[in-house]
């Protein structure tokens, strides 16, 4: 099967390569991959600035066919169309396994990061993370349901956003379009912020239905977003960019008694917090981090019932053997590049 591999440490060593085809071992399936959407992580595995142990085949937001079932995989058929969490193992009896929590057990291995994944054609999967595509879903949309299952996490599961509440996303990239939107499907207000710059994702979250949207380096419109509906500010924030002006800024549009939900890294920067206003405002900030298999469950059932919509938000498309010019697209775009393959 032709493969991206990441064959040397540091920056670039990226290569197609032939490899052999994978087989499903006790409790896996292969899928044979349609679609692969490239993440920030993957462009900083490209870059050196993630590190992984090479050889390596990134990837790990997919959606394909199921190709072969091992041994004990029940309940999955060759065929199906499927997309995948991305555990490749856990360890299944720490606290963290035992409360749901698989994303923070300590020896947690993971698809595209510390086992191969699936920018290729073919690529082993635990059985137990497969997950059917709605009907009706294209393998692009489908290849988004992990980055919409992050959205999950910190909209729903960590905000816990209520209907009526007043939510500004900041960050318009991709995760913040989903949050937007997954804050929405609870009947929240939202509003996306971001800068003059973002005009264009500012157009696009007004055509996913986002009416609200703040430049938050322009005076009158920050002031604006910081008053919130009723002139008290916002009751959440969910931070996207990992930016320290866009965390500052987040934490000036929260009402007192609001609550800052941090889904994006920083890049390793050590960012500041006036922690003086944090608690005479009563402010609480919450940290979110990838998802959870419940995020999965609740970001397909969003999917099966259209209450999100992810294809206007792919940009691009390239064939496996374009990968080069993917890789430099996602890098500057900031909006979500798609793989096709097979």
């Amino acid at each position: 099967m032709r493969a991206l591999v990441k064959t040397i440490a540091g920056p670039g060593g990226l290569e197609l390569r032939e490899l052999p085809d994978p087989l499903p071992g006790p409790g896996q399936v292969v899928m044979a991959v349609r679609a692969a959407a490239l993440c920030g992580t993957d462009v900083h595995i490209a870059h050196g600035t993630f590190p992984v142990r090479p050889p390596l085949v990134p990837g790990h937001e997919l959606a394909g066919v199921v190709a072969s079932v091992g041994p004990g995989a029940d309940g999955v058929r060759v065929g199906e169309w499927i997309t995948t969490e991305t555990d490749a193992s856990v360890c299944g009896e720490c606290a963290y396994c035992r409360a749901g929590d698989q994303h923070l057990c300590p020896a947690r291995t993971a698809i595209g990061t510390t086992v191969d994944g699936g920018f290729a054609e073919l690529v082993a999967l635990p059985a137990a993370g497969v997950h059917a595509l709605p009907t009706g879903v294209d393998f692009a949309s489908g290849a988004l349901t992990e980055p919409l299952a992050v959205a999950v996490r910190a909209v729903v599961e960590r905000a816990e956003v209520r209907a009526g509440e007043d939510v500004v996303v900041v960050g318009p990239g991709t995760i913040g379009l989903l949050a937007a939107q997954v804050a929405r499907a609870r009947d929240a207000s939202v509003a996306v912020a971001g800068l003059q710059r973002h005009a264009a994702r500012f157009g696009l979250a007004r055509e996913l239905g986002i009416d609200r949207t703040f430049a938050l380096d322009l005076p009158a419109e920050r002031d604006a977003a910081a008053r919130g509906r009723d002139g008290l500010g916002a009751d959440a924030v969910i931070e996207c960019s990992g930016a320290q002006d866009a965390i500052e800024a987040g934490l000036g549009l929260l009402r007192k008694g609001g609550r800052l939900i941090q889904v994006g890294f920083t890049g390793g920067e050590r960012v500041p917090m006036d922690f003086d206003a944090i608690v005479n405002r009563e402010l609480t900030v919450i940290a979110s981090r990838g998802k959870r298999p419940t995020s999965f469950r609740t970001a397909l059932d969003l999917i099966e019932h259209r209450q999100v919509t992810l294809e206007p938000l792919i940009t691009h498309r390239f064939p496996l053997a374009a990968w080069e010019a993917a890789f430099a697209t996602a890098a500057r775009s900031g909006t979500k590049v798609v793989l096709t393959i097979g």
